[in-house]
């Protein structure tokens, strides 16, 4: 269960008011300001109007917990800023579902596989190198979900990597996996095909390769520097 440890060091302080507590949790009274961002009660706000998602939900659910959700506020804040609704609704179940981090600014890490000189499968001129800056204008990407092979900048969760890629003729893999830092802004779509795990953007930001540097690729971007 998910607060079982909490229950095991509330038993071994002796502290069985709080073990009543964690079992049968009270209701919290939440009070939250952050830009456009609000808590009152039990009901998130943005910029004065009742939002109810998952997004919103995991928000109130960490504050009733004691996490930190500046993340999720600034990828809330970004995510507000872009044009599509379609792409608003969809992309926050898309992060969860695929298990994808934020980073302290409310951008997300995801993956994508190139050739083995780091160009873009599809058509071998798009430089996908460490630290490259990858982008399109926004309205030449497909943002039809239906339209499951289309025009974009794409990028995928680990469950989608498997499906995709190029071979040398012999069968052996060529391809290079990299991890890419993309604005929830800069989404356009997230196709309905392969149950959801691949998505198209205008833009995205190459951190490195998987299994190379791990820790600076992966791991870095979002960890939170104490205070």
């Amino acid at each position: 269960h998910i607060t079982y440890q909490k229950v095991v060091d509330a038993i071994k302080a002796g502290d069985w008011d709080r073990v009543k507590d964690i079992i049968e949790p009270k209701q919290v009274v939440l009070n939250y300001g952050q830009g456009n961002v609000s808590v009152q009660g039990e009901t998130l706000y943005w910029k004065g109007k009742p939002m109810h998602n998952a997004l919103t939900n995991r928000m109130i659910a960490m504050l009733q917990d004691e996490f930190p959700i500046e993340p999720l506020v600034n990828f809330m804040e970004n995510l507000m800023s872009n044009p599509s609704k379609q792409a608003v609704t969809e992309l926050y179940g898309f992060l969860e579902k695929g298990n994808l981090p934020l980073t302290p600014d409310g951008c997300f890490l995801a993956y994508k596989k190139v050739q083995h000189d780091f160009k873009d499968i599809h058509s071998g001129t798009m430089d996908n190198s460490p630290g490259k800056i990858v982008e399109m204008e926004r309205n030449e990407v497909d943002d039809d979900q239906n339209r499951t092979c289309s025009t974009g900048l794409h990028f995928c969760s680990k469950d989608y990597l498997d499906h995709f890629g190029s071979s040398n003729g012999n069968g052996d893999k060529k391809d290079r996996t990299v991890i890419l830092k993309i604005n929830p802004a800069d989404v356009v779509s997230i196709p309905a095909d392969y149950n959801a795990t691949k998505g198209r953007a205008c833009r995205y930001e190459v951190l490195g390769e998987l299994g190379v540097h791990p820790d600076e690729a992966f791991i870095a971007p979002v960890q939170v520097d104490a205070v």
